[in-house]
């Protein structure tokens, strides 16, 4: 049965905001998730990934966190503002317009209530556990949940985009110089034993036993905004506001790995109760090696429109 809904009414709607946290960043965020969900959960979030295996190329569960980035070089627009939450602010008394009714809280919940639906189809869900998978560690980029208000920006500088750098060769604009980590990112390839280490160290030092179960994409998404007002925006740029910004990017890429385990392995338990999960698994091989678990799933032959999950 197809389920209509709006869940990413926002296609066509291109806009220059770039996207939270690199790959890595991305990866290590479904790393860290990974390593601290049940083995239910991984099994049943493996089987609804592999579900869009005959429409994109397969991908294992660490690699997915960055698929929703990867569809915008493909042309396809449907998801453009689910990455953020433009929460406004003003240091001129600038009148605030109201964020984006699309936006990174709510793919958040649409994806959770697509999930618990049992209606709801194997590629449907899929797509809706690749928008978790991906918009909950955007949240956690600051500036993913800022756009600053002025005289000469009346609707926001796109959190930081227009914020240039032009004498910085590490970013052109302050969003891209945290998307990478203020240097902390920037390298571009890592072997997957390399991404599991970065994982284990961040979790070392920002352990999930810190994260409370009953936190809310809104409170993730408030803590961003407060670090982009008190530190983000308190530039230049120099050798201290560097170390702040590599220090803060670690413990938001551990929170929220970790935060998304938590939201996956509930997820799982609800799932487990409304609807047992049924594995018709089959091996499939995925690009790095990152699991070999898929699953028999249908055709789609509109990638570049909107998904009908909602």
């Amino acid at each position: 049965m197809k389920i209509n809904h709006c869940i990413l009414l926002c296609f066509l709607f291109i806009t220059l905001k770039s996207y939270a946290w690199n790959a890595l960043g991305h990866r290590l965020i479904a790393q860290i998730a990974y390593e601290h969900m049940t083995n239910d959960a991984r099994h049943r979030f493996s089987d609804f990934n592999h579900a869009l295996d005959k429409v994109y190329k397969p991908q294992g569960f660490i690699d997915a966190a960055v698929w929703l980035d990867t569809l915008n070089y493909q042309d396809i627009h449907w998801y453009k503002t689910m990455h953020y939450i433009d929460i406004p602010f003003s240091t001129d008394g600038s009148k605030l317009p109201p964020p984006q009714s699309i936006n990174a809280i709510w793919a958040i919940e649409k994806s959770n209530r697509l999930l618990m639906n049992t209606y709801a189809g194997a590629y449907d869900k899929g797509i809706a556990f690749r928008v978790l998978l991906h918009v909950v560690g955007d949240l956690h980029q600051p500036l993913h949940a800022a756009t600053k208000v002025s005289i000469d920006l009346p609707q926001g500088d796109r959190g930081g985009n227009l914020v240039l750098l032009p004498h910085f060769p590490m970013a052109k604009n302050l969003h891209m110089y945290w998307d990478r980590g203020g240097g902390l990112l920037a390298k571009k390839h890592y072997t997957h034993g390399q991404i599991k280490k970065m994982a284990h160290d961040l979790t070392s030092r920002y352990p999930c036993s810190q994260v409370q179960a009953d936190e809310t994409p809104l409170k993730w998404a408030e803590e961003s905004h407060k670090i982009a007002v008190t530190t983000v925006y308190q530039l230049p740029i120099n050798e201290h506001y560097q170390q702040k910004t590599q220090h803060i990017t670690e413990r938001r890429i551990s929170q929220a790995g970790c935060r998304l385990a938590l939201l996956l392995n509930k997820l799982d338990s609800s799932l487990s109760v409304a609807l047992p999960h049924k594995r018709t698994f089959k091996v499939v091989k995925t690009v790095g090696g990152r699991d070999s678990i898929g699953s028999t799933v249908m055709n789609h032959n509109h990638a570049k429109s909107r998904p009908t999950i909602f």
